[in-house]
């Protein structure tokens, strides 16, 4: 029964033009003026106030037709008359009782529910609130210069009051917690998708990877951050003769080396530095606080990995070998470097380290050169 009057109330919308939010927050508010007045229509009955229950009658027809276009993709129009039903009551009550039935004090729903319940321009919504300001002045106005058409005997003075403060405060919470809900969901949900967005634009779509922007951008933060006591070192890697391995076995039998190597390359740069997926069949290996002889020591026993790799495209074992070029970084820097300048001594590096592959490339591949 819960689940099933649970479903009934956050039952979604289905207009184009239409919001769950909105019509969630005018519909539980309508029903819950339904419940008030059904509750002044019991007090009124017992007291014998017949005209009172009539009024009250009417407020929770129109209250529940509220719900009901709610229900009809039809938001605009049950905010309408919700909010229009809310003063017409605001001011018969206030002119009845006066300043102490509290009723006045239902302003406060309709200005939340300006801010909150539509999507209409600031500038709107800005006009909006001040006529919700105009009714409680009118309301005011009207109460230090006329009297109550009855003066409320004390019993039903308290009645009013805590009626009244359940009632708005049960209003505010409702829509406070449906607007901040979705809120909060809709701003998680971006900074969801924003990380996801940082990490596709940050890696290489096929081997998981640093990108070449990214990662030079890394190794750039990292110089410019001082933080190496010792150097940094960079590595560029080829897979050797990777264009007989595609036109034997088909490119996806490349990716597949290539994801194979990248998994390799991502378990064992985790306690060195970082991989990166240079272009192609390049890999950038980046050692962070290591010499130059640290970082062959290390690479060279990578290239033994490697060439001990199984790699399995449809049963058939592929053989893959790198080789490898290693050079080392100057860290230092001065008061004057830029990031350019950092980024130019690291290109430089590469380029180095580009020159000792080829050469290994040249001398029997399946080596590193330093």
């Amino acid at each position: 029964m819960k689940t099933k009057l649970a479903k009934l109330i956050f039952k979604d919308v289905t207009g184009a033009n239409e919001s769950n939010r909105v019509s969630y927050i005018v519909r539980i508010n309508s029903l819950m003026m339904c419940i008030y007045f059904l509750i002044w229509i019991s007090v009124f009955g017992i007291s014998a106030r017949y005209i009172n229950t009539a009024i009250c009658f009417v407020g929770l027809t129109a209250y529940a037709f509220s719900t009901y276009l709610t229900y009809r993709n039809k938001n605009i129009a049950a905010l309408f008359l919700y909010s229009a039903v809310t003063v017409i009551w605001m001011f018969r009550f206030v002119i009845q009782w006066g300043w102490e039935c509290g009723i006045q004090h239902f302003v406060f729903v309709l200005l939340v529910l300006v801010f909150v319940a539509t999507y209409r321009s600031m500038k709107e919504k800005i006009l909006a609130s001040i006529g919700v300001f105009c009714i409680r002045m009118l309301l005011y106005m009207w109460h230090i210069t006329n009297e109550p058409l009855e003066t409320l005997p004390k019993p039903m003075s308290v009645t009013f009051q805590i009626i009244n403060i359940v009632s708005i405060f049960l209003s505010l919470i409702v829509i406070l917690t449906i607007f901040t809900r979705d809120k909060l969901a809709t701003e998680a949900k971006l900074a969801q998708y924003n990380r996801q967005l940082k990490v596709v634009a940050e890696h290489d779509h096929l081997t998981g990877l640093l990108n070449r922007r990214s990662g030079m951008s890394d190794m750039v933060s990292k110089i410019m951050g001082g933080s190496f006591s010792t150097g940094m070192s960079i590595a560029i890697g080829d897979i050797d003769l990777f264009k007989k391995v595609n036109d034997t076995y088909g490119h996806e039998a490349g990716d597949e080396v290539l994801k194979s190597l990248a998994k390799l390359f991502d378990d064992f740069m985790t306690q060195y530095g970082e991989a990166i997926r240079w272009g192609g069949e390049e890999f950038v290996f980046v050692f962070d606080d290591m010499n130059l002889d640290d970082a062959f020591v290390a690479l060279d026993g990578l290239r033994l990995k490697i060439s001990t790799l199984e790699i399995y495209w449809k049963d058939i074992k592929i053989p893959v070998t790198m080789t490898f070029g290693v050079t080392d970084v100057n860290v230092m820097v001065s008061a004057s470097d830029t990031e350019l300048d950092i980024s130019n001594r690291i290109e430089q590096a590469i380029d180095d380290a580009d020159k000792k592959l080829y050469m290994g490339k040249e001398s029997g591949r399946n080596k590193v050169v330093i």
